[in-house]
């Protein structure tokens, strides 16, 4: 489950719904956070990254952040590590990051 000191707003509701699986849908690497948001993070609040194309799976639910909403997900890297934590389902400027 996502960190106990970021507050949910559900496993519903949103776009998205828990154990659905979906890909970067961008042409670029997209950054997975340790904690919700982007703005003014410390380092090493980016705990991988996921390729275009490549997927991953709600495993948590949604919550809102920088004026953007995130998901708890999980990536499984090439190398079979599995990484947990949190991205934004689209920019701030509105190109959608994550879908079917």
């Amino acid at each position: 489950p996502p960190p106990a000191n970021v507050p949910v707003v559900g496993e519903s509701g949103g776009a998205f719904t828990l154990g659905q699986q979906l890909f970067n849908v961008t042409s670029s690497q997209v950054n997975i956070r340790a904690l919700p948001g982007y703005l003014s993070k410390p380092a090493g609040d980016v705990i991988g990254q996921v390729p275009p194309g490549a997927v991953v799976e709600i495993i948590g639910g949604r919550t809102f952040a920088d004026g953007l909403t995130w998901w708890f997900i999980r990536y499984t890297a090439p190398d079979g590590a599995a990484i947990d934590g949190w991205i934004a389902e689209a920019t701030a400027s509105g190109v959608q990051i994550l879908g079917q």
